[in-house]
């Protein structure tokens, strides 16, 4: 949608809160202006408190959470992810899983994008049918899909089919998870070099 996202970015994962916080804090003195984290990850209070926290400008970084299917039909779900993070909109807000009724929270989450709570909307781990079925009921198209992908598993057919609808993808374990085999690949070692 024209948004501006930062290419590298800190996701949080697997980080308890007293893990995220200075996590957070310390990507953002290494100028990552990239956060995510998730409803799923319960973390997000720790994430929000971090950048708070950081004296950094919260226009200067892009957030990003995820809701999680439990909450795709509640009606507050949204205004309590942002009171966790304590903030006023996120950057991203994304579809953590297709599951459960995840049309009913396509359409949540576009009221809050044409309210100016998010900036911009994604899909996690959906499959291209998922995807165009939410194309074909949006009134406001995903601008992200996130998924597995990395060198060795590059998602060329998603690539291809969400290319047309300017849908960009963003890679979650894009080193391959610390693959040792992916990490020692002679270009990325040249590259490294």
């Amino acid at each position: 949608n024209g948004m501006k996202m930062p290419v590298n970015g800190l996701g949080t994962f697997l980080m308890k809160p007293e893990e995220a916080y200075p996590a957070v804090r310390a990507a953002l003195q290494c100028r990552i202006r990239h956060i995510d984290t998730a409803n799923a990850y319960m973390n997000e209070r720790a994430v929000g408190q971090a950048i708070k926290d950081s004296g950094i400008d919260r226009s200067e970084i892009f957030v990003s959470t995820k809701l999680w299917p439990s909450v795709y039909e509640d009606p507050n779900a949204i205004t309590e992810t942002l009171a966790r993070l304590q903030m006023d909109y996120v950057d991203m807000l994304i579809l953590h899983q297709p599951a459960g009724n995840y049309t009913a929270a396509w359409k949540m989450i576009e009221k809050a994008y044409q309210e100016g709570r998010i900036r911009a909307l994604g899909l996690s781990n959906f499959s291209q049918d998922q995807i165009q079925e939410i194309l074909n009921m949006a009134e406001v198209k995903p601008q992200l899909v996130t998924v597995e992908c990395h060198p060795y598993y590059a998602e060329k057919e998603l690539r291809a089919f969400l290319n047309p609808h300017r849908i960009i993808i963003e890679a979650w374990y894009p080193l391959g998870h610390g693959d040792p085999s992916l990490l020692s690949e002679p270009v990325f070692q040249k590259l490294a070099e």
